[in-house]
């Protein structure tokens, strides 16, 4: 047993018992004074920061492979194998985080936080020292169930502030994110065309390291929020609700990467995603009629205030996320299929690469400074939104030759993307109940015409070259050395309407998804009258640790 004493009389003010024994709320200090006079302490501002730097740690693999994937993955033999490297980050960071946001309720979140930092520790030094694209997709595989871990710092972080600061919380949550999707970039595309890549890999590990250690020594939340002590809570963990969602959404985000390189009905992609619908189905059937103690996704939540609590928000979160995910795949394309030549010269990419970055923070300064000021937070919400999908859904409009103003429409979008992400974050965080709140958390083909065409401008290519010249499409150079410059030429003009074409069909279906994002906003509570001073958990080994209802 832990007593940590408050350093004012010197009194133990709490009892930790990283067993058992869970101190009830009759147990708590008779000197406990008003929730009023709470403030956030030095310690908890140290605590913020560590969580902060872990949390944009954990990110970086993802704008690094965004920039350079496709040269590295070229580079290790296959190119194909780039289509794999985020999305093995993104399916396993969902599924991670699924299972482990409302377990936190249950089992603290000290201990999952600190697990995260050290599991993406391993995971950057196996992607920094993979010497295959297969290593690279289980380094990414391993940094995503990492990451989901340390990203629980965006419930985690603002509940300890107050309530009034929820959104600026989620915005000091993801600080280093905007750091790292500012600058990795750059850092990528210099290490790759000029020194070393892994270098980035090797230096977040170190850092990640000293953010396990910090959060080892300083954060000290209640090790039983919900007063249910370890051996009971271990009992009443949804494990059949962790593996049918495992189950299920593995196979339905494998199918759908797999639509990315084979045609939607072929039977790899049809037998993945039916067979994981159907124990998603069943997992919906089970957390709603199963009589789980403590199920991963309670149907009280979603019925909360008739939909609008909770449920509303995070169709708009989902939405919201979705948008940044095909912008920081359209841009990163754009950039590298027709402003440079494949990426080249690295300076020019990485000067282009920046808008995005800076667009997501400027977003988020201004709902910081601005958001308290203008209040409203509901049209807030959907004036962002309307405007991150009103600009993104305008890159449809891309061509090789208009970038100034596929840049202003991603800066645009982006700029509402970043103010609507953590307004909508706080939205879902208060449209719970306090014990509720990690589970809040958890809802985070080139064509050949060109080719044929090429006899009409000088170069000539038989059917049986065809599979040659496809597998150097990510090389310029070495087609044009093989084929002469009228096919590569060629070759290049047809994969640049291929991916102008691609863009305009991710942007409008982003279209059509952004529309219901819209009309989520328009369903969501106002959170005005929640945005208080009330502080909703205290470090245990801080002044105000008998403020917690359990420890």
């Amino acid at each position: 047993m832990t007593n940590i004493a408050n350093e004012k009389g010197g009194d133990v003010v709490a009892e930790v018992d990283h067993h058992d024994h869970v101190t009830t709320p009759n147990e708590k200090s008779s000197h406990a004074v008003p929730q009023g006079d709470a403030h956030v302490t030095f310690k908890v501002w140290i605590v913020v920061c560590i969580m902060s730097w872990g949390y944009g740690l954990s990110f970086i693999p993802v704008p690094l492979f965004a920039a350079v994937g496709t040269e590295i993955a070229t580079d290790l033999g296959n190119a194909g194998d780039s289509a794999w490297f985020i999305p093995a980050w993104i399916i396993s960071i969902t599924t991670a985080f699924m299972i482990a946001g409302s377990n936190t309720d249950m089992l603290g979140r000290r201990w999952f936080l600190i697990t995260g930092q050290v599991v993406c520790f391993v995971g950057h030094l196996i992607t920094g020292l993979a010497k295959s694209n297969a290593q690279i997709i289980a380094g990414m595989t391993i940094e995503g169930f990492g990451a989901a871990l340390c990203q629980m710092a965006a419930f985690a972080l603002p509940e300890l502030l107050p309530n009034k600061w929820r959104a600026i919380g989620v915005v000091l949550a993801d600080f280093a994110v905007y750091l790292c999707i500012t600058v990795i970039p750059v850092t990528a595309r210099y290490g790759y065309f000029v020194g070393d890549w892994r270098a980035n890999f090797y230096s977040a590990a170190g850092l990640q390291a000293l953010s396990a250690a910090g959060l080892y020594f300083f954060y000290y939340p209640p090790a039983h929020p919900l007063g249910i002590p370890f051996r009971t809570a271990f009992k009443q963990l949804d494990y059949l609700g962790m593996l049918l969602f495992t189950a299920g959404a593995v196979p339905v985000m494998v199918g759908i990467v797999y639509t990315a390189s084979v045609p939607a009905s072929d039977p790899k992609v049809l037998g993945t995603l039916i067979a994981g619908f159907i124990i998603l189905v069943l997992f919906g059937v089970w957390e709603t009629f199963g009589h789980a103690r403590h199920p991963l996704t309670p149907p009280a939540i979603f019925r909360k205030g008739r939909g609008r609590d909770f449920t509303a928000p995070c169709i708009a979160l989902a939405i919201i996320n979705m948008f940044y995910y095909s912008s920081s795949i359209i841009w990163p394309t754009m950039i590298n299929a027709f402003y440079t030549a494949g990426g080249q010269p690295w300076e020019r990419a990485a000067v282009l690469s920046l808008p995005q970055g800076l667009a997501i923070t400027g977003g988020a300064i201004g709902l910081t400074f601005l958001g308290p000021l203008i209040k409203h937070y509901h049209w807030q919400q959907t004036a962002s939104v309307t405007m991150m999908v009103v600009f993104g859904s305008l890159l449809a409009l891309a061509t090789p030759t208009n970038m100034g103003l596929m840049c202003t429409f991603v800066v645009l979008s982006l700029f509402g993307y970043g103010w609507a992400i953590y307004l909508s974050i706080a939205f879902t965080q208060l449209g719970v109940d306090q014990e509720n709140l990690g589970i809040s958390g958890e809802r985070l083909e080139i064509k050949d015409a060109g080719v044929r065409d090429q006899g009409r401008r000088g170069g000539r290519v038989s059917a049986s070259q065809i599979p040659d010249l496809l597998m150097l499409l990510a090389t310029p150079k070495e087609l044009a050395s093989q084929f002469g410059e009228s096919v590569a030429g060629a070759v290049g003009l047809a994969q640049q309407l291929a991916i102008a074409h691609g863009i305009k069909l991710i942007a409008l279906t982003s279209l059509g998804f952004g529309c219901i994002g819209i009309v989520a906003c328009l369903c969501c509570q106002n959170i005005d009258s929640r945005m208080d001073n009330t502080i909703e958990v205290f470090l245990e080994n801080d002044e105000f640790a008998d403020r917690n209802k359990f420890h």
